[in-house]
């Protein structure tokens, strides 16, 4: 029967997932000084390896930092697996790579800064991301801040990732999960008493060769809506500067001689990271500019992430970084305390798979790929064509409103939900589906965090305004992929007047305003996620299965299935 309290919430809290893209950088650039980058025959210039390093010197620590990881443990694929047109990362490369620098320079840490877990391949995230963690805990990682995607399953699985234990769900294989070796910091995540998630801290001192450097973590602010809100709830995601201001006095009373702050959040440079040296500065945009202006003169490094994009600039005189993702580059951050205080510079080293595999590292993959291998070719369905993630030009894309009919298809009458139309948001639709026969492991690298499809009760009127919610942030339109809905929309029109009402249909029928209609959805969206907080104003929720089981049974149902056109019209 359809639950109207706690029982539908704790449904909604057991999967609370995150359905959102890591991000993209702003539009608003701000010019800072740029680092040289070399001359490559391709690209136009050359990303440094791990091969003849800089020799160290006494008064020098490294900062070896790695961000949006991703559980990517096996090398990455396509475009998101190259650097400057070269093939790049993997764990069992990477770890060889941070074995060099640390031989290179013994005086060194090694940090993360977020997204180092879920939204993973198959090989990590079948097993709650556990290999990922034992993977970091073998390189040495002491320190991460969070990032939106550690808030994926709530703060009470990232108290796991943090101490250990089995998941609900039982005992992954291998060795028993001990967590994270590695602290959890961030400053700026707290519930109304101030409270930071269990398992984490603001930050956490290092010493090295007798000097003190203390990391401070912090995540976008986003992150509020960019997560499954019952996983967060009551917690609340203030501004990074503001948060690592706050410490900073704290810091230096504990005899802090240097701060590196891991900031989850970034921007990118001018021509994007298919096009932009790593090692360059070139017009990088919002928030890092900003982001580097406010925060107090003390803090010598603010390590970025979060739009996976790759830089290193000096911005007020301080060193401003970020590493790209999937662990194809590792950012070599050199901390020099001379007698006039203490420097900073960084380097961006490409992750190359002509480095010798990591024995131990392969291991670890290996086992885990062979766990993984029997699910994951599991045929589930075949398609005639491919279906793309691209957008069309209403901003629906054909993948997205596939997965919306099969929420719709399995929640419309004679199901008991009684389903009428189904929404999808864009950032829960990770790849796209090769024409064929389609895997489970196909399937789960489209859709990987396994949300519940829920339906709930909107009145025409409501269903019109969540439309108009597509448009709240200016910087960047969420266009849901519908079906069993149509409308045409007006970008230049008047905020909460984009939409045109006497286009919408639902069945074909002009919307009653008044009448009630049942939404089907995901968990994520219907708790307020990516901002449509209309949803919270819906009635009589049903919660149904997950949505991989949905993809499933729709694609068994549709043999023959046709590539969608677009439901949105732009005019």
């Amino acid at each position: 029967m359809r639950q109207r309290h706690l029982l539908a919430v704790l449904a909604l809290t057991a999967s609370a997932t995150l359905l959102a893209s890591c991000g993209t950088s702003g539009g608003d650039a701000a010019s800072s000084s740029s680092s040289a980058a070399t001359s490559g025959a391709t690209v136009g210039f050359t990303v440094p390896g791990v091969d003849d390093l800089p020799a160290a010197t006494a008064e020098q620590v490294h900062v070896f930092m790695i961000n949006d990881l991703h559980g990517n443990l096996q090398p990455p694929t396509g475009s998101t697996g190259r650097i400057g047109g070269e093939a790049a990362g993997g764990a069992a490369y990477l770890a060889t790579a941070l074995q060099r620098l640390q031989k290179a320079y013994p005086n060194s840490i090694t940090l993360g800064n977020g997204d180092l877990v879920s939204a993973s391949p198959l090989v990590s995230a079948l097993f709650r991301d556990e290999p990922t963690i034992k993977f970091l805990n073998s390189v040495g990682m002491q320190a991460s801040s969070v990032g939106n995607h550690e808030f994926d399953h709530g703060t009470i699985e990232l108290e796991r990732l943090q101490k250990g234990g089995c998941a609900p769900q039982g005992c992954e294989p291998g060795e028993p999960f001990t967590g994270a070796a590695y602290q959890y910091l961030a400053a700026n995540v707290t519930n109304a008493q101030g409270q930071l998630p269990p398992g984490t801290v603001p930050w956490k001192m290092l010493e090295v060769n007798g000097k003190k450097i203390a990391v401070i973590g912090a995540v976008t602010p986003e992150t509020a809506t960019i997560v499954a809100p019952e996983g967060v709830r009551g917690y609340m995601f203030g501004d990074e500067a503001d948060a690592i201001n706050k410490y900073v006095p704290e810091m230096k009373a504990a005899g802090a001689q240097a701060i590196v702050a891991a900031v989850h959040n970034g921007g990118g440079q001018k021509g994007g990271s298919g096009e932009a040296d790593p090692n360059a500065c070139k017009d990088v945009s919002a928030p890092v500019p900003d982001l580097a202006k406010r925060v107090d003169p003390a803090v010598q490094v603010i390590a970025t992430a979060h739009s996976h994009q790759a830089y290193v600039c000096s911005i007020e005189g301080r060193t401003v970084t970020q590493g790209a993702s999937y662990g194809r580059l590792v950012t070599d951050i050199t901390l020099d305390f001379g007698a006039n205080g203490v420097t900073s510079k960084a380097v961006n080293r490409v992750v190359r798979p002509s480095l010798p595999a990591d024995p131990g590292t392969q291991r670890l993959i290996d086992f885990y790929a062979k766990e993984a291998k029997p699910r994951a070719d599991r045929v589930i369905g075949r398609i005639p064509a491919e279906l793309k993630r691209e957008a069309f030009p209403g901003g629906d894309s054909p993948l997205g409103d596939v997965l919306a009919d099969a929420m719709l298809f399995t929640t419309r009458p004679p199901a008991e939900a009684a389903g009428q139309i189904a929404l999808m948001n864009p950032g829960g639709v990770r790849a796209d589906l090769k024409a064929g026969d389609v895997t489970y492991g196909d399937a789960y690298t489209v859709q990987p965090f396994g949300n519940q499809v829920v339906t709930v009760s909107l009145t025409g009127q409501q269903i019109i305004d969540l439309l108009e919610q597509q448009w709240q942030n200016p910087d960047k339109t969420t266009v849901l992929a519908p079906s069993g809905i149509t409308y045409s929309y007006d970008p230049n029109g008047a905020p909460g007047r984009k939409v045109v009402r006497e286009s919408v249909t639902i069945g074909d029928q002009p919307v009653n305003t008044v009448a009630k209609y049942r939404v089907t959805t995901n968990n994520f969206l219907a708790a307020g996620g990516d901002g449509f907080s209309v949803f919270k104003q819906s009635t009589d929720l049903t919660v149904g299965g997950i949505d991989l089981d949905a993809l499933e049974t729709f694609l068994q149902a549709t043999p023959d299935l046709q590539v969608p056109t677009s439901r949105i019209t732009k005019l």
